[in-house]
């Protein structure tokens, strides 16, 4: 929701309602992947616009003791889905901007070896490209990428022709798999690249203008290139608070300050439940509810379903559906993710031609050495190295005091900013998919299969078996649902908690209850 968000100012007024409201984490959507997100956007009439975002793809030396840290970019890439092209990184410049003085027959041989060796690079990166989105495309993918991790795939699909060989194109593509594909996947999932390797690979190459799609904030790796192709990125005008209070306009019976410690069968009637919280004013019972939806992270649910379970007889058939329930969540991983929104421009590329909206930078494992390593400043605010790092440059909202510096939101830092440069630390938690959690999807959301030019996501699907805990079986019980980005075909993003969440109410409790949906809410 909105709890992580920081205010800031902005304009000279120190009112509340102007104050500079940056959403954490940033949410922003992509035209094909999010169908669901922005029917029910446009149902709640949230505003939004177009924000086709630019990139620049980094390593980061550490430092020596002949050089101090470095952040050189490699790919400058200008958005619009492509059709602005790529920009020359500083750094195949550079040997132009050094030769300045030694003659105009210099000059010019070192122009036009710069400009020549660019060309080529983007000759090779559009190569790589038309490749990697002809795996994209549904009906022309082999039968054995659907069970294949980014890292089989990567291997498997490295070209072996002689053509290729005497080209360098297999080359290119090995680089190109580990220099653009995994540090931007690692970027888009929010997860160390060990964890995008064993990704299922499927998942990210249905949605093609990948490059548009990153924000961590939605079908598989391949099925998210081919859905994006071509489509507009979007962002909220005004943040998700806007989002949170339309959402809220007609809810009723709201709780704030009561975490919840247990649930349980209600005593008095077992087609019922107990909620037990803790608030500030003391425990609290709720009791009476036929349904419980859970609309939170595996692990936060599978404490609460023990609790549920403990409390049922050993020999019980609602027992026995908790237990399935329990099994499938707890194959769902979870990895740790910083946001930090600061004032550092140093968590940017060295050289100011090379920054961009988005900027994503790795540590150069190449110019790694133990020494480079222990100069590092692991901390609490850091992540492990093998973590992608990205540096969103703020836009400024109109009225923003000209004397405050620019503001950057950096999630995943793999370096710390300046103590006080930092306005915000936000620790979140983030659904990432594996090969083990793919199949136990089956569990919460079923498939019933998609036409020859679908990805995962856009066929029929209804609620998997485990949906309910019974309750459409009649075992006795209230009903226990399960909803979440990650209880849906594709990378767990905004997409699945929409399609999860309207899923569960329509496809479970209104069965349940025997009601008949007139028409759809969109």
């Amino acid at each position: 929701m909105d709890s992580s968000s920081v205010s800031l100012p902005a304009s000279e007024s120190e009112a509340v309602e102007d104050a500079w409201r940056v959403d954490v984490p940033m949410r922003s959507f992509q035209g094909g992947y999010y169908p669901q997100l922005i029917a029910l956007y446009t149902q709640l009439g949230v505003a939004f616009r177009e924000a086709n975002f630019t990139y620049s793809f980094s390593l980061l030396s550490p430092p020596s003791s002949t050089r101090k840290r470095q952040i050189n970019a490699t790919m400058i890439y200008n958005g619009s889905s492509g059709c602005a092209g790529l920009s020359m990184p500083s750094i195949l410049d550079e040997p132009y901007y050094l030769s300045k003085g030694k003659g105009f027959l210099t000059r010019a041989f070192t122009r036009i070896w710069t400009v020549g060796l660019f060309v080529l690079l983007t000759l090779y990166i559009a190569v790589c490209y038309v490749r990697m989105f002809s795996y994209s495309v549904p009906f022309l993918r082999s039968k054995i990428v659907y069970k294949m991790t980014f890292e089989e795939w990567a291997q498997w699909s490295i070209p072996t022709s002689k053509f290729s060989r005497w080209t360098g194109i297999d080359l290119a593509w090995k680089d190109y798999t580990q220099s653009v594909l995994l540090p931007l996947f690692s970027a888009v999932c929010t997860a160390p690249e060990e964890d995008v390797l064993r990704h299922p690979v499927e998942e990210f190459l249905g949605t093609s203008e990948y490059l548009n799609s990153l924000i961590p904030s939605d079908d598989s790796l391949v099925d998210y290139i081919w859905l994006t192709l071509g489509t507009h990125h979007y962002v909220v005008i005004h943040g998700v608070r806007e989002v949170v209070a339309r959402l809220m306009t007609t809810a009723q019976h709201i709780h704030l300050a009561s975490t919840i410690t247990s649930i349980s069968p209600d005593p008095d009637d077992p087609h019922r439940s107990t909620i037990k919280c803790d608030t500030p004013e003391g425990p609290r019972v709720h009791d009476g509810f036929h349904h419980i939806i859970f609309a939170t992270q595996a692990t936060r649910a599978v404490p609460l379903l023990k609790s549920y379970r403990d409390a049922l007889p050993r020999t019980s058939p609602k027992r026995q559906a908790i237990d399935a329930q329990l099994q499938c969540l707890e194959k769902f991983k979870y990895c740790s993710t910083i946001v930090i929104n600061h004032t550092d421009p140093t968590l940017l590329p060295d050289n100011p031609r090379d920054q961009r909206d988005l900027n994503l930078i790795c540590l150069d494992q190449d110019a790694v050495t133990d020494q480079g390593k222990s100069a590092f400043d692991w901390s609490a605010m850091t992540v492990p190295p093998s973590y992608t790092m990205a540096t969103h440059v703020l836009c400024r909202p109109t009225g923003y005091p000209a004397h405050l510096p620019p503001v950057f939101q950096t999630t995943n830092p793999l370096i710390s900013p300046e103590e006080g440069s930092i306005l915000s630390v936000a620790r979140l938690e983030r659904a990432v998919l594996s090969v083990e959690s793919k199949e136990a999807l089956k569990g919460l959301y079923q498939e019933e299969g998609r036409k020859w030019w679908q990805c995962a996501g856009q066929g029929l699907a209804r609620l998997g078996e485990l949906q309910g805990a019974g309750r459409l079986a009649n075992v006795q019980g209230s009903g226990i649902w399960i909803c979440g980005s990650y209880v849906y075909a594709g990378i767990p993003l905004l997409e699945g908690c929409v399609v999860s969440a309207r899923s569960v109410v329509e496809q479970g409790v209104y069965i349940a209850e025997g009601v008949t949906l007139i028409s759809p809410p969109w």
